[in-house]
């Protein structure tokens, strides 16, 4: 089950926001141990004051927070662009209305660590279809994001390769690569074939534009 908020209306979801905050803290910081932001028990950047919309995915049976990512539009403030350029090589910026930006990909380490079932494709899954239907809405070309090589595996095994931007490269303690995405409804159906999603995983169709602008 995907849940939609943005920026703009965080503060009257507190609840799910704190819980997603915790989440990314507990994901980058206290587990792969990224140089990020930390305020309190939370990771939060200046990319969250810039109104991103956030994709939450929830597990049915429990209602409990299993993963969450962040989509920002590369017209604005972005982490491709304006952190790691570097990753971008001898390509230009990326400023387009046809693109948004993925980041801050993350699933509960509880599941992350459960090798014995399926729910890391099928939380991960539905984050990045959650994506999908929403770039098809909004008839934007491509999705992209900064990530690593082994979440760019994992993708791999999802259905959902993408195309490297440039080649890796060693930031921190990790080889970080950026990715994209061609939105298609072909690729959005490999991705609910791979994780058995029969359904929308939205509540209700909307377009990136309105998943901003809602209050």
């Amino acid at each position: 089950m995907i849940r939609i908020i943005n920026g703009a209306n965080r503060e009257r979801h507190s609840a799910e926001m704190a819980e997603m905050f915790t989440l990314r803290k507990r994901v980058f910081h206290d587990l792969l141990k990224w140089d990020v932001k930390i305020k309190g028990d939370w990771e939060i950047d200046d990319y969250d004051d810039a109104n991103p919309v956030y994709v939450l995915s929830y597990s049915p049976h429990t209602n409990r927070l299993r993963g969450a990512l962040r989509l920002l539009p590369t017209l604005g403030p972005n982490m491709l662009d304006d952190t790691f350029p570097i990753l971008l090589g001898d390509n230009p910026q990326i400023r387009s209305a046809a693109i948004w930006e993925s980041s801050r990909f993350c699933i509960e380490p509880e599941i992350s660590q459960d090798r014995a079932s399926n729910q890391v494709t099928i939380a991960a899954a539905e984050l990045m279809c959650g994506v999908g239907e929403l770039g098809i809405a909004s008839g934007i070309s491509h999705i992209v994001t900064v990530t690593d090589v082994f979440l760019e595996r994992m993708f791999r095994r999802m259905g959902c390769p993408g195309e490297r931007i440039a080649e890796p490269q060693k930031i921190g303690s990790v080889y970080a690569v950026a990715i994209a995405w061609e939105v298609t409804q072909d690729l959005l159906d490999r991705m609910k074939h791979v994780a058995g999603i029969d359904d929308s995983v939205l509540v209700e169709p909307m377009t990136l534009e309105q998943a901003r602008a809602a209050a």
